[in-house]
């Protein structure tokens, strides 16, 4: 028999976004029986490229989960590539105005050109830097043949897959940081003559990625989607359910496509207990212990209807 061939994909959602997939990916781990640094392909977004990343480099679920459950056990320092819960001080400039033109000519989405009117945030990120020093050479890239890592060009809104062959080469620490450019939050990263930002702004996801590999399955674990979340009275929190709506059409439409290639998808998402666990601010590090530890709870059943 050939052998399947298996993908992990894992979204993006901020700190506490990462710790729900934290605890989705020991879950699915759990379910299948199978390690998930075996995987033939890792895409990851955002938080999802931090632990994607990790993952890439031989660092257990196990080690992850632990990391962020804040079990003392875990090799990585608490505070490990971690970004203030509420924005600093911003730069008095837009994130990627050019997004704009892009939209006018509709070559982008109204939420990725929304996310480049945010300021230009200013947060260090140097904790990611460390954080992925640790476990890949610095100025390398993870030795996994295929980790794609997705940011967006801050000129024109095109999604690029860093890591993916014919992308401009960069150093795995430089690449997480722009995956995790949150506008508002994180500053854009510069490479080569262009300025990537959280490729989140984008898609969630980017599992649509898939259709071109020969990749058997995809494990799609996406914390800002969800089925399951209603539309709260708190007005941040149902700003959050309105942008979560439209990310979960994106990841919708990307796993239909991948379906219709004949690539058979297991998902996760959050549902309504998990989101009253998270909040409205997905950066609240505050709540990521509790986030992760609910979490556990809700994937653990979730995977429990998977057929393996």
């Amino acid at each position: 028999m050939a052998k399947l061939k298996r993908a992990v994909v894992i979204g993006c959602g901020g700190a506490l976004g990462g710790a729900w997939a934290a605890a989705a990916l020991r879950s699915a781990e759990n379910r299948l029986n199978w390690d998930l640094r075996n995987a033939d392909v890792i895409i990851g977004t955002s938080a999802g490229a931090v632990l994607g990343s990790l993952l890439s480099a031989g660092v257990s679920v196990d080690e992850i989960a632990h990391w962020q459950g804040g079990h003392s056990k875990s090799v990585f320092a608490e505070d490990a590539a971690s970004v203030p819960s509420l924005p600093p001080r911003p730069k008095a400039a837009l994130t990627a105005p050019g997004l704009i033109t892009s939209l006018l000519k509709r070559k982008v989405s109204l939420m990725t050109a929304l996310s480049g009117m945010l300021p230009e945030g200013t947060s260090d990120m140097q904790g990611f830097v460390d954080l992925i020093d640790a476990v890949v050479p610095p100025g390398q890239w993870t030795r996994h043949p295929a980790t794609w890592l997705m940011v967006v060009d801050a000129a024109n809104g095109q999604r690029v897959a860093l890591g993916y062959p014919g992308s401009p080469p960069i150093a795995m620490n430089k690449a997480v940081c722009a995956s995790y450019a949150v506008p508002g939050w994180c500053p854009p990263v510069e490479h080569e003559g262009r300025r990537y930002i959280d490729g989140g702004a984008a898609s969630p996801a980017s599992a649509d990625l898939l259709i071109s590999t020969d990749v058997s399955e995809a494990i799609v674990i996406a914390p800002m989607a969800s089925t399951d979340m209603g539309m709260p009275r708190n007005p941040a929190e149902a700003a959050e359910r309105l942008l979560r709506k439209q990310m979960t059409r994106i990841v919708e439409k990307e796993i239909q496509q991948l379906e219709h290639a004949g690539i058979r998808v297991r998902k996760l998402y959050p549902g309504r207990v998990d989101l009253d666990a998270i909040g409205y601010n997905l950066m609240d590090r505050s709540k990521r212990h509790s986030v992760y530890e609910t979490a556990l709870r809700t994937t653990e059943e979730a995977v429990s209807r998977w057929r393996v």
